[in-house]
């Protein structure tokens, strides 16, 4: 009996991926076939081949399926994947977008800050000026010391500053109002000063005496005091009241003889000891 495999069976043995329970049928087969009892059992009549060859190639029917199914699987899963990618993807687009627009929605709130902040600043340097200007102010004029509110001092300077222009009444009136409104400001004795002076340049001496005497009954030893009091003797020499004149003279010199207003007090003084010279008679 010759040991080799039909070819029909070698055949099937080299293209099938048989597995382990297949081979073991075919070894089994062969076995039988090369067995020395063959002569007694008999070979595999074709019945039995083409069974084996059906078991195969269903065995490699229900392989290929199984494979299959997996792959099927695995395609579904990835397919799963895939659109998952995809909602991920724009769910991150939205994220991104939403981002966006709350980072434009934080640099304008941040704008709004900043010109919120800068209007309060504003509005805060303009308070603090108004506060300035309400508070009372620590001033030095003609020697004096004192405190004064913006307006107290404003009212003053236009006054004073009609005076310059030579607008002697309107300066006196601004001056009059300003003494009324302000009884006890520290600008007082300047604004009697200055009031004299104005009702001078308007030649009602009497009322410039007036002025002029309020300063130095009130301040004996102000800066003004000596000048006032030349003033006055001026006042009285224009009122033709020479010895009222020379009496202020002397009472500022010897209340004042250090002062250049004293120095022209002794000049005026000597004018007015100086006899003047008898009117010739005609011939």
């Amino acid at each position: 009996m010759s040991r080799h495999l039909p070819a029909w069976a070698a055949g099937c043995g080299t293209g099938l991926g048989m597995g382990l329970g297949l081979w073991r049928s075919l070894a089994l087969s062969v076995a039988v076939v090369l067995s020395p009892t063959a002569s007694s059992a008999g070979i595999f009549d074709d019945d039995e081949a083409r069974r084996a060859i059906l078991e195969l190639r269903q065995q490699r029917t229900q392989d290929a399926e199984s494979a299959n199914a997996r792959l099927t699987a695995l395609s579904g899963q990835v397919d799963q994947l895939k659109r998952s990618l995809l909602d991920m993807n724009a769910l991150i687009e939205q994220l991104r977008s939403e981002i966006a627009g709350q980072r434009g929605q934080v640099e304008l709130l941040q704008r709004d800050v900043s010109e919120l902040q800068r209007k309060q600043k504003d509005a805060q340097s303009a308070l603090d000026e108004r506060v300035r200007k309400l508070e009372p102010q620590t001033l030095t004029v003609d020697g004096k010391t004192f405190q004064a509110d913006a307006d107290e001092k404003r009212e003053f300077e236009e006054a004073i500053a009609r005076l310059r222009a030579a607008d002697f009444a309107g300066g006196a009136a601004s001056l009059n109002g300003f003494l009324k409104r302000h009884p006890q400001t520290g600008y007082f004795e300047s604004a009697q000063y200055w009031l004299g002076n104005a009702q001078y340049g308007l030649r009602d001496y009497k009322e410039a005496i007036k002025a002029f005497r309020a300063l130095v009954e009130r301040a004996p030893d102000h800066l003004r005091t000596p000048e006032a009091l030349l003033s006055i003797a001026n006042c009285q020499t224009e009122l033709k009241d020479n010895d009222a004149a020379r009496r202020t003279l002397e009472q500022l010199v010897k209340q004042h003889p250090q002062t250049e207003a004293a120095q022209a007090a002794r000049d005026r003084l000597l004018l007015l000891s100086t006899p003047k010279p008898a009117a010739r008679k005609g011939k």
